[in-house]
């Protein structure tokens, strides 16, 4: 489950303030897939890294999975973004790897055993198709 309440983020350039989001909040409850549309420079991007504190917001709660990131340590963000899947705008898959693959492989780089990365996998991949 994500939520986001209250977001504000506020870039300062120089001596000017631009505010990228102004009080937005999201709530995507857990096994469902969303998606974030909208004009060029709405701050779709910006929203979408306060997920995972890239971006941390000026104001706001984010929590996933019943947990309020902006009040983690690093060392505990980290912890919590091993959790986080992202697909970014520009991602760049490995062409030499199935779908499966590269899903799994920030699993296998973090040692994780096969056979809970065959299962969190098959798990992941399925939900996409779980509405049909």
């Amino acid at each position: 489950m994500i939520k986001l309440s209250n977001i504000t983020k506020v870039f300062h350039q120089g001596t000017r303030t631009i505010q990228a989001l102004n009080n937005v909040s999201l709530h995507v409850p857990a096994g469902q897939i969303y998606g974030v549309i909208g004009a060029s420079g709405a701050g779709k991007s910006t929203l979408i890294r306060c997920v995972n504190l890239l971006e941390r917001p000026t104001e706001g709660s984010v929590l996933v999975d019943g947990q309020e990131l902006t009040t983690l340590s690093e060392s505990e963000l980290t912890k919590a973004r091993r959790q986080i899947g992202m697909i970014f705008q520009h991602f760049n898959l490995l062409s030499s790897r199935t779908v499966f693959g590269n899903v799994a492989l920030p699993l296998e780089l973090d040692n994780t055993p096969k056979d809970e990365i065959k299962r969190r996998v098959t798990e992941l991949l399925s939900l996409g198709w779980s509405w049909r």
